[in-house]
């Protein structure tokens, strides 16, 4: 498991925007408030880094592909320029790259949205902490935002609004490194988020969440000599 705590954007450029959907709108807490381009065609965010970055994370995004080109202080690219390929039916984003020690320049290009106006809803870059991998059991479901009633002659009304994942589930950390680093220099500093996730070490970007934690905070449990298994709750934020 990855999670980037402190977003270190601290600037964001767009090739183009529309007035009422700015660039910075990706910096906010919001998936649903996007940044949108003003024109459809390929249109282009450099994301301003501060030192010491090693992932980048989107979130909610219309374009089919997207291009990343990431350099340092010294304009000299340490990563791409790559083009990712991005599953509309979840549209998540996770890129590492090697720890930056100074400032980063990050360069993202949204390109295939069709005839549609290209946009997206989050970005966060920053250093992501490294734990172990959730244990077998990891759990998936929604959390159904939609109305719904039943009325007095028994008949239901539902009206679909939007579904958001969640995810529960447990991984063993040794006590003395990460169980602390996680509950006192994450949770414990932090809160409940929200925070840049990838959940699994696999390649693909179902696992890359923008969400909270569950109003139930993360507990640990010392079951071990000199581990501890941590057991979380994250919704995915709207």
């Amino acid at each position: 498991m990855k999670i980037i705590t402190l977003d270190q954007i601290t600037g964001v450029l767009a090739s183009s925007e529309n007035p009422a959907y700015p660039d910075d709108n990706v910096l906010d807490n919001f998936r649903g408030v996007p940044w949108k381009s003003n024109v459809s065609a390929a249109s282009t965010l450099v994301l301003d880094v501060s030192a010491n970055s090693n992932a980048l994370m989107l979130s909610n995004m219309n374009s089919g592909t997207i291009g990343v080109e990431i350099k340092d202080s010294g304009a000299s690219t340490i990563y791409g320029p790559t083009n990712h390929t991005i599953d509309l039916n979840n549209p998540n984003l996770w890129v590492d790259y090697d720890l930056e020690s100074g400032t980063a320049e990050i360069t993202l290009t949204f390109s295939d949205p069709g005839t549609a106006v290209p946009y997206c809803g989050i970005a966060r870059a920053g250093y992501a902490h490294d734990f172990p991998a959730f244990k077998y059991g990891l759990s998936e479901g929604f959390n159904d935002l939609s109305i719904s009633k039943t009325y007095n002659n028994g008949a239901d009304y539902y009206y679909f609004i939007s579904m958001l994942r969640q995810f529960s589930g447990s991984f063993l950390v040794e006590r003395d490194d990460d169980f602390y680093t996680f509950m006192y220099s994450i949770i414990r500093k932090y809160g409940r988020g929200p925070y840049a996730m990838k959940l699994t070490d696999l390649s693909n970007y179902d696992w890359a969440v923008f969400g909270w934690m569950d109003t139930s905070l993360p507990k640990g449990s010392h079951g071990f000599f000199s581990h501890s298994d941590i057991s979380v709750s994250i919704g995915e934020g709207l």
